[in-house]
């Protein structure tokens, strides 16, 4: 048995297979030739080599189905990656479920969350930038360096109804097939049989979460018995600062929101102009546990969307801070 594993968790939109997805993730984290601001001397980290094992926690299906996308011929960075227009924005971030909220809280949540992430000030776009008339593979979001308006603000509309349907724990029809999962259960569900299966491989758990997989990390850390002990918890581009969110999260009978009791270091790795996490980029309203508190890590990458999970992954500080936890070499 090892002594650490990994357990990663994507983010929000429409993804790839979870093969494809993997090989991605993997690529960001072990490329060495990494785009300023991260250029020159930074090396990745390839956990096969290092001999850590990693499992890949998968949701997107829940959402969107398993009609993945497969025309994946340029899913590096180029100079023009990642564009799309409006017409074909679905085809990029996937055709999502309009929610109809019961009350007035719910319906506040949904505006709230969605009006924060469009007010974090925007990166300028490059002069050069030119929208194509069909969409780039969905895979795309996940290292995009540009995204023109119309795309940036469906993507945010989407991660405010993610986040809705899973933090009301609401029944959810997919629309391509009619298909129903009662999202929060589902997803808790699907993190402590990977989180448990990688407590097999290795004495230490290190999960490394992005976007809308931040907040299943928590909610299963915080409010799930069953949950394996985690010693290092890495969030990154989070919507856990949002007050909104954690209303949400918060455990039964504890009026503030808190660091999890079973989780040993919590890291947060944020840009100040992620969409996602910009308005409330800090996890200082998390109350310490026995002496444990958050680790706020600002660290901005490049491009006008700074939500990319690949550009988290290219970080110095990430990066260092990632070998640290695994003690392993950089």
């Amino acid at each position: 048995m090892r002594k650490y594993a990994v357990v990663f968790v994507h983010g929000l939109a429409k993804k790839p297979s979870p093969e494809k997805l993997a090989q991605i993730w993997r690529w960001g984290l072990e490329r060495g030739d990494t785009p300023a601001p991260f250029d020159g001397g930074n090396p990745g980290i390839d956990l096969d080599i290092l001999g850590v094992p990693s499992l890949f926690n998968y949701y997107a299906d829940v959402f969107y189905g398993t009609d993945y996308e497969t025309d994946l011929d340029a899913f590096y960075e180029s100079e023009n990656d990642a564009i799309a227009d409006q017409e074909n924005v679905e085809q990029v971030a996937g055709e999502l479920a309009i929610p109809t909220p019961v009350n007035e809280k719910e319906a506040r949540f949904l505006a709230e969350v969605e009006r924060k992430m469009r007010e974090v000030p925007c990166p300028g776009e490059p002069p050069d930038l030119m929208t194509l008339s069909v969409a780039q593979q969905a895979a795309q979001l996940e290292i995009a360096s540009w995204l023109p308006k119309p795309v940036k603000e469906a993507v945010i509309k989407k991660a405010a109804m993610e986040a809705y349907y899973f933090l009301f724990d609401k029944e959810y029809v997919r629309p391509v097939d009619g298909v129903t999962f009662k999202v929060r259960a589902e997803l808790r569900k699907r993190l402590i049989d990977d989180l448990k299966e990688a407590a097999k491989r290795a004495h230490n758990l290190v999960l490394v979460t992005h976007s809308m997989g931040t907040m299943i990390a928590y909610d299963v850390l915080r409010n799930c018995k069953d949950c394996p002990p985690v010693e290092v918890l890495f969030t990154l581009g989070s919507p856990l600062g949002i007050t909104e969110v954690q209303e949400q999260l918060r455990a039964e009978r504890m009026p503030p929101i808190d660091f999890p009791p079973a989780l040993g270091r919590w890291i947060n790795v944020y840009d100040p102009l992620d969409p996602v996490c910009g308005m409330d980029p800090k996890m200082n309203d998390y109350h310490p546990t026995a002496g444990r508190k958050v680790e706020d890590v600002c660290e901005s990458n490049w491009g006008s969307w700074r939500h990319t999970i690949t550009h988290y992954f290219a970080g110095r500080q990430f990066r260092t801070l990632l070998a640290q936890a695994l003690e392993v070499p950089r």
